[in-house]
């Protein structure tokens, strides 16, 4: 499936699609993408070092419900902006869904962020960031989380 070929829109119907992954199943760390259209491939990067998370390169999902982004800088690993899983509706299709709100002391704009999962396959996961905020709530960026057996470092 060539989901560089998708609009944001065919994203989130292929998300309404999906299986929702439950929470003890996606425990472990996963190797982010950008993925859909050109522009939105191009920019990601440089917005999320504006906004703090320069250099993402993936999330990790603890036992504990709790998540963490990745980040590679210089070389070196490090995490970011702590998330906790959560079960609630969707924000993009209504459904019951598996979503990561940013902890509290988080910096501006991770506060009103939400990511919320679906699985693609049994080691990939389709994210859709958006923000929580009246007006915004219909505009969601995709991209994926792959498992990575050996942890991060790979």
């Amino acid at each position: 499936m060539d989901t560089n070929s998708f609009s944001l829109k065919q994203f989130r119907d292929l998300f309404a699609s999906l299986p929702l992954p439950e929470a003890r199943s996606i425990c472990g760390v996963y190797r982010a993408a950008f993925v859909g259209p050109g522009w939105l491939r191009t920019s990601a990067g440089p917005a999320l070092a504006l906004s703090g998370l320069g250099g993402w390169w993936g999330k990790e999902f603890s036992p504990d419900g709790t998540a963490v982004n990745i980040v590679l800088r210089a070389g070196k690993f490090s995490t970011r902006f702590p998330m906790k899983l959560v079960t609630a509706k969707s924000l993009i299709d209504g459904r019951d869904g598996l979503a990561m709100h940013y902890q509290a002391g988080n910096p501006f704009p991770w506060m009103y962020i939400v990511d919320e999962l679906r699985r693609m396959d049994d080691s990939t996961l389709l994210g859709m960031t958006l923000a929580n905020v009246n007006g915004l709530r219909r505009l969601a960026f995709p991209f994926t989380l792959q498992f990575q057996a050996g942890g991060y470092g790979l």
